[in-house]
């Protein structure tokens, strides 16, 4: 599911990335995200945030919503519903945003 302009946005534990996550997807666990949030302004293209099973992303959205992302959707059915429909996934190194 490699499309150049969007963004996956994981916001999972640092444990739940490494054992599993899609590829090319960034890590800001959701507890971290308001302390973080500039890192989510300064990505450029569509916005996919995911989680395990959809909650956490909708908690993220909707944060992120209100200090003004707009270009950004939640993965329905998370992590779970990816593997279900044979996404691509990995597991591995946490991948941060650059600057």
């Amino acid at each position: 599911m490699k499309d150049n302009n969007k963004i996956f946005l994981d916001v999972r534990t640092p444990g739940e990335f490494v054992e599993t996550h899609i590829p090319n997807s960034y890590l800001i666990p959701l507890d971290e995200l308001m302390d973080r949030k500039d890192e989510v302004l300064r990505m450029k293209g569509k916005i996919i945030i995911v989680c395990r099973s959809g909650a956490r992303a909708h908690v993220a959205y909707d944060f992120l919503k209100s200090i003004g992302v707009e270009n950004m959707e939640v993965m329905e059915g998370g992590i779970i519903e990816y593997d279900f429909s044979d996404g691509e996934l990995e597991s591995g190194n946490i991948q941060t945003i650059n600057n």
